[in-house]
């Protein structure tokens, strides 16, 4: 089992290196610098003398306006020559296979993996390792990895207690898990971390996941390396051992709770970024720009939150419905589904399908399907996989992380019909929906207390 140390500054690499890791993984900035480049180089080279695997992590969604930049960027990266690049973003995977086809990639964390589902799309379109980041238990794991062989890398500490590929703080804030995961670690406990990353590394042990991945920056620069040692302790020794370096792991919190307060007195005093303030919300509802009773019917799709919601706005209007795809309503349907016809039913699959729930998922659907009930609106990789599989028809919500139109041709080939328009204004992506075929794009109307309203033409925004 490989240990893997992500490292966010220059200056920790070496820290780590001296701890003879098996691999140091660097996270790259959003706008990679000419020093910053210097110094990569230089981490690339020092971790070759001795031996460890170097990779480079460039975890972020790219704009269509970044897209030439991006390209660029993935030329520097080429010559480099990490031992593999960990990728979020669809766009620069197809450029990457394209055109450094010996590059080896592997899906980051924030591409969002969650079931074997998932690990099935992440090999089809070509990553050889998947990052699990999600908050998911050892038995979940253990389902993955019996319905594929993909390598697995596990995050030990992962930078959001939460599912980071449904994050839209990017879209919607301006904000990115760089922010959040600052602010994470200074309201954490290190002591907390510590033990927790320790016991479920006991875990993965004895899974025999192909690799672990421990966040450095969830500890200060003075303890990383005992931190290291501790990981690895457990990592290699016997159950027995482990236990030993649990208890071990006590000593060292007299090193780290104190270092605390030192490293990070206060996030903005230490020179972090801010989370760009909320906008104050404003009163009242957002009007439409064209009255819903005058958009044509099928372009406009309702959300309901229950089946029981779904039956009185049925007979409010004749626009499809949206309704989410649960066992309560799933079993509300069976109950009267003779009295619907499959254009006016659309089913949204949950952001976040376990292992463990997918036999009921592909059950339901395949009931679905036997009525004609094709439309499915999906969240993650894993869902667009599942509705492929049952010959549907996929509309990809924002999480699906397409923001520009090479992501756009990777997610139709990948069996997406429709994406939605990422969050924000929809001035904020005019080039993106100029660089798209007409028909590629959906995108939320209006959003208000438990109704959605969607709509759609050509990929054009209505006004």
């Amino acid at each position: 089992m490989e240990l893997v140390v992500e490292v966010w500054r220059l200056d920790a690499w070496a820290t780590v290196l001296d701890r003879k890791v098996e691999a140091v993984a660097l996270k790259m900035p959003q706008r990679p610098t000419s020093p910053w480049w210097a110094g990569a180089e230089a981490c690339q080279a020092e971790a070759r003398r001795r031996g460890t695997t170097f990779y480079l992590v460039w975890d972020w969604w790219v704009r269509q306006s970044e897209e030439a930049g991006a390209l660029k960027t993935l030329a520097a990266i080429a010559r480099v020559a990490p031992e593999a690049l960990v990728l979020r973003d669809l766009g620069l995977l197809k450029a990457a296979r394209q055109q450094y086809p010996d590059l080896k990639l592997h899906a980051a964390g924030g591409w969002g993996c969650h079931n074997s589902l998932g690990l099935r799309q992440a090999e089809a379109l070509g990553f050889s390792r998947v990052v699990v980041a999600a908050p998911l238990g050892l038995k979940e794991l253990a389902l993955m990895r019996r319905q594929s062989s993909l390598p697995l890398e596990v995050g030990l500490t992962p930078p959001c207690p939460g599912f980071t590929g449904l994050c839209m703080l990017q879209d919607y804030l301006g904000a990115n898990c760089d922010s959040c995961g600052a602010f994470l670690r200074r309201s954490r406990s290190p002591a907390a971390t510590l033990f927790q990353t320790l016991e479920k590394l006991v875990g993965l042990a004895q899974l025999g996941v192909e690799a672990v991945q421990l966040t450095g920056e969830f500890f200060p620069e003075e303890a990383l390396g005992q931190v290291v040692d501790l990981c690895q302790a457990v990592k290699e020794g016997a159950p027995e051992a482990r236990l030993q370096a649990l208890a071990a792991a006590r000593q060292v919190l007299r090193v780290i709770e104190p270092g605390m307060d030192a490293v990070l007195p206060g996030f903005k005093k230490e020179g972090g970024r801010e989370l760009p303030k909320v906008p104050a919300a404003k009163s009242g509802i957002a009007k439409a720009q064209r009255p819903l009773a005058m958009l044509p019917e099928g372009h406009l799709w309702i959300e309901a939150r229950s089946f029981g919601e779904v039956a009185d706005l049925a007979r409010q209007g004749r626009h499809p419905l949206i309704v989410q795809l649960t066992p309560e309503n799933y079993s509300d349907f069976l109950a009267q589904h003779r009295r619907w016809a499959p254009w006016r039913l659309i089913w949204r699959l949950p952001p976040v399908i376990r292992e463990s729930s997918l036999a009921f998922y592909q059950k339901a659907m395949e009931t679905l399907k036997q009525g004609g009930y094709l439309r499915f609106v999906v969240s993650d990789w894993g869902a667009v996989a599942l509705v492929r599989q049952m010959g549907g028809k996929a509309y990809g919500d924002q999480t699906l992380g397409v923001r520009n139109s090479q992501a756009l041709q990777m997610a139709r080939q990948a069996g997406v019909a429709r994406v939605c328009l990422p969050g924000g204004r929809p001035a904020d992506w005019r080039d993106l929906m100029e660089n798209v075929p007409k028909g590629s794009l959906w995108v939320y109307r209006i959003r208000f207390s438990g109704h959605k309203f969607f709509l759609s033409r050509q990929g054009r925004v209505l006004s």
